[in-house]
């Protein structure tokens, strides 16, 4: 480990202890977003700024023209659920244990990756300063990543970057990655269906039309039938499909209801189209009408009017369509070159989650990578925790990368 990374590793552990006492649920990260803008106006970079939606910032441009990197995390975490599941630990207390870890809500899933991603900025400002530096890197940290949108990352791609005259390159992630490469992800698209009844009194139930029990023949396609026809793939693994939620309405106990609701959660693979799921559903409604004539559904995939911190709003679509970045790309042969420079030997991976890279990998064609020393089994769950010396790897992790990218030499420092 460089001498410079051990000299700044105490700021490191408290600026990542500041932030995962700061709780920053989804519509709710402004006060977190204060603290990272004003660390990295501290960093005196070439611009820092806090854009519409609420996003954070910050640029440091090279002397001469090169690749421009993006590193990229979020600022929402998840709730922290049931207090009395995270003993002994409170989640937004950010203790460290005996073993050198950092406990608390958002320690995995991201925040220790964003300190990480925060503090390269740090190195690689004092580098250019001190020799001459191709390219540009950006630091970014997005509103509403956990809500499944990618709102707040189409906001800082579509608008923000254009609006500054900066492009974009390649794409860094630190979703969590147990300092392994993760060069993909299964597409996820959150399915509504609805079945149509009549109301009537729950003692005369025959005088209605049950939209719950319209709903069974679904149900059963669902969790019986759709399962056992599923592609997979050879690098992203299987699909899958599941039901998340049930709803009836109107939701009166001695009504019978005239609208049922059911979520499905659906990971979809390279290849494979929303629509082409869509119409999945399509026919089998026809099927069952064949035999109900009362039948009637719809499907669709579920929006919703999101509003950021900042008041920004914006309908938007529950899915992210997957993506791969090709093990052979440039990028990712010098990403694992710089990576054993140090001593690092990743495995290459693929995440089951859903994470941004949909919106630069996926829709916008940027090549992108993921990269942290945070572990995917930690997060969301009551033992969230980053472990301090992972973390350190991971900086001089990214500091080996850029330098390799931007053609510096770290030994500058």
């Amino acid at each position: 480990m460089i001498k410079l990374i051990e000299e700044i590793q105490k700021e490191v552990i408290k600026f990542t202890q500041e932030i995962i006492k700061i709780p920053s649920c989804t519509g709710q990260e402004g006060e977190l977003a204060k603290v990272i803008l004003k660390k990295l106006e501290e960093f005196d970079l070439d611009d820092a700024f806090i854009d519409g939606i609420g996003n954070v910032v910050g640029v440091i441009r090279g002397h001469e023209n090169g690749v421009t990197i993006l590193l990229n995390g979020h600022l929402d975490v998840v709730p922290a659920g049931n207090i009395n599941n995270w003993h002994p630990y409170d989640p937004f207390s950010a203790e460290i244990d005996d073993n050198g870890n950092i406990h608390g809500r958002g320690a995995a899933d991201l925040k220790g990756g964003l300190s990480v991603q925060l503090f390269t900025m740090k190195l690689l400002k004092l580098l250019k300063n001190r020799g001459r530096m191709k390219g540009n890197l950006i630091f970014s940290a997005v509103v509403h990543e956990e809500a499944a949108e990618m709102f707040g990352m189409e906001y800082l791609c579509k608008q923000t970057l254009p609006d500054k005259k900066i492009g974009c390159d390649l794409v860094f992630l630190c979703e969590p990655t147990g300092l392994n490469v993760v060069l993909g992800q299964r597409g996820k698209v959150e399915i509504v269906v609805q079945t149509k009844g009549k109301t009537a009194h729950s003692s005369i139930p025959l005088e209605g039309i049950n939209a719950l029990e319209k709903m069974m023949p679904v149900l059963h396609y669902v969790f019986k039938r759709l399962n056992k026809s599923l592609r997979s793939h050879p690098l992203l693994g299987d699909s899958s499909v599941t039901i998340t939620n049930l709803v009836c309405r109107p939701g009166a106990l001695s009504m019978i209801p005239d609208e049922c609701e059911i979520s499905i959660d659906r990971r979809y693979m390279p290849g494979e189209s929303v629509e082409e799921l869509l119409e999945e559903f399509r026919f089998l409604f026809k099927e069952i009408k064949k035999d109900d004539p009362q039948f009637e559904a719809t499907v669709y995939v579920r929006k919703l009017l999101e509003r950021s911190y900042t008041g920004y709003e914006k309908e938007v679509q529950k899915y992210h369509p997957p993506w791969i970045t090709d093990e052979e790309h440039t990028f990712v042969q010098k990403t694992l070159r710089a990576l054993k420079k140090i001593g690092q030997n990743p495995e290459i991976k693929y995440w089951k989650f859903g994470t941004d890279g949909s919106m630069t990998s996926a829709l916008m064609d940027i090549p992108t990578i993921g990269y942290s020393g945070t572990e995917e089994c930690y997060a969301h769950t009551p033992t969230e925790m980053v472990n301090i010396e992972m973390m350190m790897q991971s900086l001089e992790g990214y500091f080996s990368i850029i330098s390799e990218l931007l053609e510096l030499e770290p030994d500058q420092l």
